[in-house]
C-alpha cells in the first residue's frame, strides 16, 4: 500500500490521511523484505554495488522503494554529531515514525540567503510531518548528538531545484548543488571542455544551452558568447523562458555589457 503513496498527483493531506491509516512499521519491514530480491544478482561485487546504490551516504539513508515520481527511504538511529551545514531538500518530503518511536524535528524557514529558525516539531505515528522544500528546511538531529529512532520518509523530489547550503552557525546560505545528477555531470563537461579549450565546446554548448536547468543553460551560454557572442544573442529569449530570477539578472548583466 505504500507504494502507492508515490504520486504527484495525490494532495499532501491525502498522503498523511493515508499514512495515519496505515501500520507503517508493518509497511517499512515488507519493503525492507524486498530488498534482497532487488539485489539479487549472480555474483558478490554486484550485490554490495546495489546496496551502496540504494545506500545515501551523505544523509545516512537506505532507499527501500523507488519509482520515477520518487522514494520511500529510511534513517537508522545513531548518535553522530551535528554537520557544520544544512542542506536543503528540493520537492516535498513527509515524514513518518515507526515502531511506535518519536523523533524531533528542527524546521527553518528557507530565505533566499539566510535561514529563520522556527518550531521543534514532534514526529509520532500520529502525527507524520509534511515538509514543502521550497520553503522550509528541516534537521533531523536538533540535538547535535544524533537521533534515537528510525526515520521514515516519503520524498517527491524537484530534480529541477538545486540543493542549498547552509552553515549550522550563522544560519547563512553558503554554496550550492544541483539536485539533478545529470545537471552536475552537464556543468563538469562543461567546464572541462572550457579549461581545455577544445574546439569543438561550442557545439556541445549549442546543445546544451536547451537543458531544463538554469545553471546549465547559463553555462552552455557562456561558452557560445566567448565563441561567437552575436549567436549567443539569440539564446537570449530561451533562456528567459526558464523564468529563473537569478539566470536573468545574469543575462540583464550580459546584455548591458
Amino acid at each position: 500500500m505504500i507504494k502507492t503513496l508515490l504520486n504527484p498527483d495525490l494532495k499532501p493531506s491525502e498522503i498523511l490521511t493515508s499514512i495515519k491509516a496505515l501500520n507503517m512499521s508493518t509497511e517499512v519491514k515488507n519493503l525492507a523484505d524486498e530488498l534482497p530480491k532487488q539485489t539479487a544478482h549472480t555474483g558478490d561485487s554486484s550485490h554490495s554495488a546495489e546496496i551502496l546504490r540504494l545506500t545515501n551516504t551523505h544523509t545516512g539513508t537506505l532507499t527501500l522503494h523507488c519509482n520515477k515520481s520518487g522514494n520511500i527511504s529510511l534513517k537508522a538511529p545513531d548518535n553522530a554529531a551535528a554537520s557544520e551545514q544544512l542542506y536543503s531538500v528540493p520537492g516535498n518530503s513527509i515524514l513518518f515514525a515507526i515502531n511506535a518511536e518519536s523523533f524531533s524535528v528542527q524546521l527553518y524557514a528557507l530565505e533566499e540567503d539566510h535561514l529563520i529558525r522556527e518550531e521543534l516539531v514532534v514526529v509520532d505515528s500520529s502525527n507524520p510531518l509534511f515538509i514543502d522544500g521550497t520553503k522550509v528546511l528541516f534537521d533531523s538531529n536538533p540535538t547535535g548528538n544524533g537521533h534515537p529512532a528510525f526515520i521514515g520518509s516519503i520524498n517527491l523530489p524537484d530534480r529541477s531545484a538545486d540543493i542549498s547550503v547552509f552553515d549550522r552557525a550563522s544560519l547563512s546560505k553558503v554554496g550550492w548543488f544541483p539536485h539533478d545528477d545529470s545537471a552536475a555531470r552537464y556543468l563538469v563537461s562543461l567546464e572541462l571542455l572550457e579549461a581545455a579549450q577544445d574546439p569543438e565546446a561550442c557545439r556541445v554548448a549549442e546543445e546544451l544551452v536547451y537543458h531544463y536547468h538554469p545553471a546549465v543553460a547559463w553555462k552552455a551560454f557562456q561558452v557560445i558568447q566567448q565563441t561567437d557572442p552575436q549567436a549567443a544573442l539569440s539564446y537570449v529569449p530561451l533562456l528567459r523562458n526558464l523564468q529563473n530570477n537569478r539566470l536573468d539578472f545574469l543575462l540583464d548583466q550580459s546584455e548591458a555589457a
